[in-house]
This record gives structure tokens, sequence and C-alpha cells, in this order.
């Protein structure tokens, strides 16, 4: 049988090489068309998400991040650790590019204790050309090299031509960032020979622009502009799937070379061609260098209209390039707050993996050495589980001592602030009375002294009222005070309680009135209810001004006793209220004629009440007065009224 003639082997192979290509250039679109498939089992679906995000990470960096989130997310919700692991992975190339290099070296960090963990050395050359991006994008050639360096020689090992032709991509073009030209030009032939075979059209857009770059440097003009060109190429059969950075470069360096060589005409031409490439895809970044050697091309020809158009046009890309900046870092931003979260749960769920692998080693382990492993393994897990168990209530122990000593520190603050002012500021005014009587006694009428006396026995009278609550406070945090239970008639204590107040609110024109229902009675202590009624009551009357009123009810209920204390006074802030009854914010405020108070009242009204099983509730508003409400459990059954 005879062989087919030559020219039909030319065929098919020239066939063979342009499928070939045209599969390649359809990679993203045949990703895009793949996640769309129902028939995709969900690892299926979360591998084709990663690749996706890999492949546009340099085209379609929002894009790129969406797919990555929706494959992170995906492998979270079905435990798949390879699938978070390289969603890490691609995130943090993508966060790296957008300058937030803590959050990449926080991803890359998670995607290498993972790879470690599971032996996955696939995993971890990939991330090593991550640290090299990282690294490249901080200008720390020695780290970018190193990392490169190791991503390269990992694949080299496990034999993966198309991640060997990348690594060697990149390590080629960090000895070219390191001027090591040599050595730059040996790995990036490697690089185009290995890309250029298995059709991988953007990383050989890529690996021209570095060899074109190197041409450049040696000062290889025609050479240089061959290896652009066929970038150029290569983005034009690509079209949006093209190396969008490569491009712009590539057309920005024939530029400047057509400029160097006089060609204005080309050099304008090209120059145009990459603003119109820039403009397509939003590379500002290169947009702006684009308008720069506009400026110099219209400069350099006297033509100042022009240059005058491309200085706006270079200021109006740089507050777009801002505000794009902005939007895209505030993207990023919400998306490290989904992720967070997502971490949360991937790291609940590398724990649980941990503890399952441990839990089945174990289980073989235990299988091969017998019962006796078994039954040590059992007396074990007892032992850590009784550990844990004291532990937690060593903890609960520890939380509940650190709340008790705050609130002693807070009560100690607070003697202290009473006894250094509250308590000092009357004996200071007797001090300086006597003085006065001792040295000006000839000059001071007999009014003048009563009226100091007056003054000076109200101040003392307030120090004695101030005195007797402190005594009560300390004695009840030492713990000191033993309650006396009986059986108390409110109706009493409360109409006993306004009489005895009834001089004060006359004195200051404050209409005080009491009206109890029936005869309630309360199971308590009788100081202690007393104490709680008298200060309200006198609370009411001090920050009530003159012509206002204070109101005390009583009201039994089926099964409580609900006393009420309102008045139309000052009132109060929600602030206060919310915090009027807490030790450690002391609240020493004047009444509405300068009468003094600690707030010590208060406090010890509260505690009071709880001690008697009651409650208090608050409500205020400034300037419209304050309702006070304590509700007690009845301590019998209902009276006859």
């Amino acid at each position: 049988m005879k062989s087919p003639p030559l020219c039909i082997k030319a065929c098919f192979l020239l066939l063979f090489i342009l499928s070939a290509l045209f599969a390649r250039t359809q990679t993203v679109q045949e990703l895009q068309y793949s996640i769309s498939r129902p028939e995709l089992t969900e690892k299926e679906r979360i591998n084709t998400l990663y690749t996706l995000s890999r492949e546009l990470t340099y085209v379609d960096n929002i894009k790129s991040l969406e797919y990555a989130e929706e494959a992170l997310t995906l492998a979270t919700d079905i435990n798949d650790i390879d699938g978070i692991a390289y969603s890490y992975r691609i995130l943090s190339s993508i966060y790296a590019l957008n300058d937030n290099y803590f959050m990449g070296m926080e991803y890359i960090q998670k995607s290498i204790n993972i790879f470690e963990d599971r032996g996955d050395k696939k995993g971890l050359a990939n991330c090593y050309i991550s640290l090299g991006h990282i690294y490249r994008s901080l200008n720390n050639r020695e780290q970018e090299i190193e990392y490169h360096k190791k991503s390269f020689e990992a694949f080299t090992l496990q034999g993966i031509k198309e991640r060997i032709g990348v690594s060697a991509h990149n390590l080629g073009e960090s000895y070219y960032n390191n001027k090591e030209f040599i050595k730059a030009e040996q790995l990036t032939r490697l690089a185009i020979q290995i890309n250029d075979s298995i059709a991988n059209l953007p990383v050989l857009s890529s690996c021209y622009k570095v060899m074109g770059l190197i041409k450049e440097n040696e000062g290889q003009l025609d050479s240089a502009g061959h290896y652009f060109n066929k970038v150029i190429k290569i983005s034009d059969k690509l079209g949006d799937n093209a190396q969008k950075v490569a491009t712009a470069e590539a057309f920005i360096h024939l530029a400047t070379m057509a400029g160097s060589a006089k060609n204005d005409a080309l050099e304008f031409e090209y120059l145009a061609n990459a603003e119109a490439f820039c403009r397509k895809y939003n590379l500002n970044k290169f947009l702006l260098r684009v308008y720069r050697e506009m400026q110099t091309f219209y400069l350099k020809r006297n033509n100042i209209e022009k240059t005058g158009l491309y200085l706006n046009e270079y200021d109006e890309i740089s507050q777009d390039l801002q505000r794009v900046q902005l939007e895209d870092r505030n993207r990023l931003t919400k998306s490290m707050a989904s992720i967070h979260n997502l971490n949360k749960t991937t790291d609940k769920l590398l724990k649980e993996n941990l503890a399952q692998a441990s839990s089945i080693f174990n289980r073989n382990v235990s299988l091969l050495i017998g019962s006796l492993f078994l039954i040590t393994l059992v007396v074990v897990l007892g032992k850590v589980k009784n550990t844990n168990g004291k532990l937690k209530s060593r903890n609960a122990t520890i939380n509940q001592q650190k709340a008790e000593l705050q609130e002693l520190n807070a009560t100690k603050n607070k003697f202290f602030s009473i006894v250094a002012h509250d308590l000092r500021s009357p004996l200071t005014s007797l001090k300086s009375f006597s003085s006065v009587l001792v040295e000006h006694i000839d000059f001071i009428s007999k009014e003048q002294i009563q009226d100091m006396g007056k003054e000076l026995g109200k101040s003392l009278d307030n120090t004695l009222k101030m005195a007797d609550n402190l005594i009560i406070w300390a004695q009840s945090q030492m713990n000191v005070i033993k309650d006396k239970k009986e059986a108390i008639s409110l109706k009493v204590t409360v109409y006993e309680i306004c009489e005895i107040f009834s001089v004060i609110a006359n004195n200051k024109e404050v209409e005080l009135t009491a009206l109890v229902t029936g005869d309630p009675h309360i199971i308590g202590d009788r100081d202690q209810v007393e104490f709680v009624i008298r200060n309200l009551v006198n609370n009411a009357i001090k920050f009530t001004p003159r012509k206002g009123s204070v109101k005390v009810t009583v009201v039994q209920t089926l099964d409580r006793i609900i006393i009420t204390v309102s008045d139309t006074g000052v009132g109060m802030s929600h602030e206060i209220s919310e915090s009027l009854f807490s030790v450690q914010k002391p609240k020493g405020i004047n009444g509405t004629e300068g009468e003094k108070g600690s707030g010590l009242g208060l406090i010890l009204s509260y505690e009071f009440i709880k001690r008697n099983g009651g409650e208090i509730h608050v409500a205020s508003e400034e300037n419209k007065g304050t309702d006070i409400t304590v509700t007690f459990p009845l301590g019998h059954k209902l009276p006859d009224i």
C-alpha cells in the first residue's frame, strides 16, 4: 500500500496544529460553558471554577475573584480540602495583584499548610509561584527568584510539562528583573519552546514579551520588534482572552523603538493602537504611560494643542484610575468579609478532617495491636475528657473571680472617692467656720453666725446621711448584713415615709402625694425595704423643681406588688438611666437647688431590691420627669380588700 503524498501529510499536520491552537484559545469559553452543565459533579465544578479563576487572573481580575469565591464556597460546603487549598492559592494571587500583600500572604500560607499536611507537591509548587509573584510586586528580587526557582525545580521533577513551561517563564522574567540577562534568555527560550508545543498562547505571549525586553536591552532592536509583534499577533488571535499586560507593553515598547528610529508615522501608529487597546480593556495604568508618550511625541513637534489635550487626558485617567482602584478595593474588602466567614467554616472543616484522620489512624492501629490498646485508648480519652472538664471549670472560676475583682476594684474606687471628696468637704467647711470664729469673732454679727451655722448644719446632716449609707454599703460588701425576713405592710410604710418627707417637700414647694390600694404585704427585710422607698422619694423631691409634684403609688396584682415613684422633675438621658445602678459609673449629681449626693443610695437600693427578690425599672425623659417602678413578689395570699 502506497503512503499518502507528502502534501496531504503536510495538510493534516497543519490542520492538527490549527485545531490545537483553536482549542487553546477556546479554553476560557469552554470552561465558562462547562460550569453551566448540570451533569458536572460538585468536585468537577470546583476544579472548573478554580481553573477559570486562574486563567482570568491577569485577564479580568474581578471576574477571577468571583470564580475563586464561588469555588471556595462550594469546596467548603462539600468539605473538599483540595478545592479549599487551591481556592486560597488563587485568592492570594488576586489580592497580591491588587497590592493587598497582607491578605495575599495570609491566604498563601493557609494553602501551603494544607498542601504540606496532605503531602501535595504539585500544590506546593503552585504556591511557590504565587509567593514569587508577591515578592516580585514588592521588588524583593532575592525572594522572587528563590520561589520561582523552587517551583521550576519541583515541576521539572514531577514532569508536568504545562507547569514547567509556566514556571520557566516566571523564573526567566525574574532573572530579567534582576538584570541576569543570560539566564533570563536561556529560561525564556525553554519556556517559548514548551508553551509553543502545547499551544499555551496566553503564557507564550508573555514569553515573547520577555524575550523582546531582553533583546531591546541588548540593543538588538530588530529582534526585539520581531518578538513584540509576535505578542500582538497572539493577542489578535485570542481577543478578550489575551494576556493584556503583555500586549500593552508590546505596543508601548514598539512605539519607543520607532521613536528612536525617527519613524514618526510608525511611532504614532503604535501609540494609537496602544491607546485603543488600553481603553478597550480598561488598562488605566498602561494608558497613563501611553499618554505620557503622546505628550512627549507632540511636545517634540511643538504641537501645544495636542500636548495639552493629552495632558488633560492624563489627568482624567489618573482620576479614573483612583476611582477604579477604590471600587476594586471596596469590592475586595467586601469579598474579604464573606471569605472571612468562609474561613471560619473551612478552619473548622480542616480541624474536623485532622481529627477524623487521627481517629482513623487510631482505629487502624487499635485493630492491629488488639483490645489492650483499645482499653488504653479509652482510659486516655477518659483522662483527656476529665482534664478538659477541669480546665473548663477552672476557666469558669477564673472568669467569675475576674468579674468579682473588677466589681471589688470599682467598689474600692467608689469608697475612696466618697471618703476623699464628699465626706472631706463638710469637714473642711467646719474647720473653715471654726477658723473664722476664732480669728474674726469681733467682726461677725450674730445673724451671720446663725446663717453660717444653718448652712453648716445642712452640710453635716447630708454628711451624716452619707456616712450612714457608706457604713451600710460597706457592711453589704463584706456580707456583714443579715437579712431579717418578716411581713411588711407597704401601706403603713409608704404613708409613714411620705409623712416624714412632707416637710422637705413643703419647704421646696413640691406636692408629695401617696396612694396605696388595699393593704398589700410583702415578705422581706423591713429596714432594707424602707431604705429603698425613702431613697426613691428623697431623690424624686431632690430632682423636682419648685411647683412640681411627686407621687407614690402601690398596686397589688395577682402575683406581685408594684411600687411606683413618679415625679415631674428634670429627668435624665437614656445613657444615664442605663448605668444608674452601676458602681463602676457613680452618679453624684446635685439636685435642682444644689442638694448634694453621691449616687450611693441608688446603688444600695438596687442591691436591697435584689436581696428581697424584687426588680427595678427606670423610665425617664429629660425635662419631662422620671418614673421608677419596683416590683416585689407576693409574700402570702391576697388579703381581703
